[in-house]
């Protein structure tokens, strides 16, 4: 996967020459909407296979100029899987910061690869319906995302997008801590996920300004 970020980087770099300019300015905002997926190790008190895909819900903005970008976005997301015998329910609040450059020529339709930092904090409450034990943990990583974001805009400034791509842990295989004691818990996982997203929202022209 570090390969494979790297290999994007350079595309992002050598597109940058054969791009055509673009003298677009502005600011892009809006609401995001999107799943995860995760697929954590069987090893948690609840007998559910914790293969998990998580509703997520956030925000963001983003800044370009001359086709290069730079973004943020906060996100919340939330995944619950039950039986008759246990319940895993993950929770996330990620934060982002990403760099991008738009390699479409048609004012219309946005073609933009990213590479981005994500500050993600992870709790898991896992429940074992036939013994009543519990487990509440966290796991916070720093994480690399690989992304492409497609746009269309209208004349009117509003957008529709959709992203997607991969968030890559940079200490791999890392374990959970009891929320309370803070202790270890001996269980580790990689977490590691992909990620689609709907981006909806509107476009402020800096360039008609001036």
């Amino acid at each position: 996967m570090r390969k494979l970020m790297i290999i994007t980087l350079v595309l992002l770099v050598s597109t940058t020459g054969r791009a055509q300019e673009n003298k677009e300015s502005g600011i892009y905002f809006g609401a995001i909407v999107g799943t995860r997926y995760n697929q954590l190790e069987k090893h948690f008190v609840a007998a559910v296979d914790p293969e998990l895909f998580s509703f997520s819900i956030g925000a963001g903005s983003a800044w370009t100029k001359n086709n290069f970008l730079v973004g943020f976005e906060f996100l919340y997301s939330n995944g619950e899987k039950s039986n008759a015998l246990g319940t895993v329910q993950l929770t996330g609040f990620s934060n982002t910061l990403w760099f991008g450059y738009n390699i479409s020529k048609n004012n219309r339709w946005k073609f933009e690869p990213n590479l981005g930092l994500v500050l993600i904090n992870n709790q898991l409450i896992a429940q074992n319906k036939t013994t009543n034990s519990f487990q509440n943990v966290t796991n916070n990583q720093l994480m690399g995302n690989l992304g492409i974001n497609v746009k269309a805009v209208g004349k009117n400034g509003l957008f529709t997008g959709i992203k997607m791509g991969y968030m890559l842990p940079f200490a791999g295989e890392t374990e959970w801590e009891n929320k309370v004691e803070g202790t270890k818990t001996g269980l580790n996982d990689h977490l590691g996920t992909f990620y689609f997203q709907l981006n909806l929202g509107g476009f402020l022209d800096l360039s008609k300004t001036k």
